[in-house]
């Protein structure tokens, strides 16, 4: 079809499926390939809205049900994506909000929320994975590095019952290691608070602060993925299987580690590849050694959408059907529930007799059915959550 009788075509559209279009075709753009004048119907009669309608209906059909299939990498060319040269300002003045809480939805219990507290003790990441909303919310390729943590922290004043703070939300936690004394202030304040405990979360390979002391309820995590989501959206960061000997390394220094697999992907070949990837993390490590794990998938906002869609590089993470969840964008359940529940029975009963293992950020009817128990409400979820995490940490004293 021509671009002059395809435009012609649309412009009989109402304003609402104009809008529903341009971001389909925003999408499509991302994954390359066909686009969206090459399904438009070519027998379509552009002077007659009915007509335009039947052939919008189609179209949209045609486009569902590529979002229904699962995304194939197979042709998809990554883009060269080379580190950007990223400025650090290592003495950003701490700003008046430096503590916030998870991006669960505050209001309600739509999904199962951990309860957990945020520290932006670092801001703005250096790697640049497709699907991550850091990204949109600072200064493009300027970290900011909090100065004078270690007063801060010392001044801070917990809210009652804040048991759980994770450093990973703004930033890449061990990116920098030690090199700005962000770790050395937070294993001073984990000293002097030893009911609560620190979640490092990275992606990183960096393995220098594995000798650091520090404190039991510092826990560092990996957030881990398959091979292919690893090389094609998770542009910059260390390979699944360094991330992997990371853990090793911190956890045969003493350190407790933990484990992200999220956001699981829908993708062509995707049980193998993560079958592969359990395999790997689960005759590397012993799971005494590991706190946690958890799993999710894609979620996104209207903003991550929106900034995905105007900043143009190629991606297959929104070839998805968007089903609305808990206020945000993911997969429909049933394909949530087939992901997480073959996750989960790929690990041996050590690990899940040995390790938390929760669903993150996901609708609460999707525990009983993938991990075999279920809460009633988010307060049974994160007490469980808590007296897990603290017995772990007393009894890896005794490793």
């Amino acid at each position: 079809m021509s671009e002059k009788l395809f435009s012609d075509s649309i412009e009989l559209l109402t304003f609402q499926q104009h809008r529903i279009l341009k971001e389909h075709e925003m999408d499509m753009n991302l994954w390359g390939g066909v686009r969206l004048k090459d399904i438009w119907p070519s027998d379509c009669d552009f002077s007659s809205k009915k007509d335009v309608n039947r052939a919008y209906d189609l179209v949209i059909k045609q486009i569902e049900k590529m979002r229904s299939e699962p995304a194939d990498y197979s042709l998809f060319s990554i883009p060269e994506l080379l580190r950007e040269k990223v400025t650090v300002t290592p003495d950003f003045p701490a700003p008046q909000k430096i503590m916030g809480r998870c991006p669960c939805p505050k209001d309600g219990e739509l999904t199962r929320c951990c309860n957990l507290r945020t520290l932006d003790a670092v801001q703005q990441c250096a790697y640049g994975c497709a699907y991550c909303s850091i990204q949109s919310f600072y200064s493009k390729n300027n970290i900011k590095v909090v100065k004078d943590l270690d007063s801060y922290l010392e001044n801070l004043s917990l809210e009652e019952g804040v048991w759980h703070i994770g450093t990973g939300q703004s930033s890449d936690s061990l990116f920098f290691g030690d090199d700005y004394g962000t770790l050395s202030a937070l294993s001073k304040f984990a000293y002097s608070h030893p009911d609560v405990v620190i979640e490092l979360k990275t992606k990183s390979a960096r393995k220098d602060w594995v000798t650091m002391d520090l404190p039991r309820n510092i826990v560092a995590t990996w957030s881990i993925n398959a091979k292919t989501i690893v090389e094609k959206e998770e542009h910059l960061t260390a390979s699944a299987e360094d991330r992997i000997e990371s853990a090793v390394k911190a956890s045969e220094h003493g350190k407790l580690v933990g484990f992200h697999i999220h956001p699981m992907v829908y993708f062509k070949g995707w049980k193998d590849e993560y079958k592969a990837l359990v395999d790997k993390l689960c005759s590397s490590l012993d799971p005494e050694k590991v706190v946690m794990t958890g799993i999710g998938t894609l979620t996104f906002t209207k903003q991550n959408l929106r900034v995905l869609r105007e900043g143009g590089r190629p991606t297959l993470v929104t070839k998805m059907p968007l089903s609305p969840a808990a206020g945000k964008y993911s997969y429909p359940l049933e394909t949530k529930k087939e992901m997480f529940s073959y996750l989960y029975s790929l690990f041996p009963q050590a690990w899940k007799d040995k390790v938390f293992f929760y669903l993150c950020m996901e609708d609460p009817s999707l525990w009983k059915p993938c991990l075999g128990r279920e809460y009633s409400c988010n307060a049974d979820f994160d007490t469980h959550m808590r007296q897990f995490y603290f017995a772990k940490i007393l009894s890896s004293c005794n490793i």
